[in-house]
């Protein structure tokens, strides 16, 4: 049985659900708060999606902060197709969108270094081998009462002198 390649398209009307429902299988990642989040951000966001037949492997999403700065505002790929490529692929695209539209930088937000998390470490790597350099650590940004971390906010040029 031959494996089916995945391919990279911008999200289409009526994946939403498609895509939260990928993001709830991300446990690690996303917390019932996040979801809600996602859930309200992803009709106005852009992005793009990696699907295989019509199955969604993982999503990366976007909006703008300012005319010259992107908010890398959610991305996921299904953990047993980590390793693959398909993340790298999905902010490849994203990078060429922004680029052709003129933006300098990118922007993402993920928990800090200060939080001994393994999947977290992961994420920080990952954004790290894409180019990615931290820009500013907010401290106890994110949860509530004594259950409080760090956001660390990472920053990619996006051109010559970004």
């Amino acid at each position: 049985m031959a494996v089916i390649a995945w391919t990279i398209r911008p999200i289409q009307d009526g994946e939403r659900l498609p895509i939260l429902k990928l993001a709830r299988t991300l446990d690690k990642w996303f917390n019932e708060p996040g979801l809600a989040q996602m859930g309200l951000d992803l009709p106005s966001h852009r992005g793009f999606v990696a699907v295989r037949e019509h199955e969604v492997l993982g999503f990366v999403t976007w909006t703008a902060i300012d005319p010259e700065v992107a908010n890398l505002s959610w991305m996921g790929v299904a953990e047993d197709a980590h390793g693959r490529g398909i993340g790298r692929s999905l902010l490849e695209a994203v990078v060429v969108e922004l680029r052709a539209a003129g933006y300098r930088v990118l922007e993402v937000s993920t928990v800090a270094d200060s939080l001994d998390f393994e999947p977290y470490a992961r994420t920080r790597a990952f954004y790290r081998a894409m180019g990615f350099l931290d820009h500013r650590v907010d401290r106890m940004y994110y949860g509530e009462g004594t259950h409080r971390y760090d956001r660390l906010v990472m920053r990619l040029g996006l051109r010559a002198g970004a």
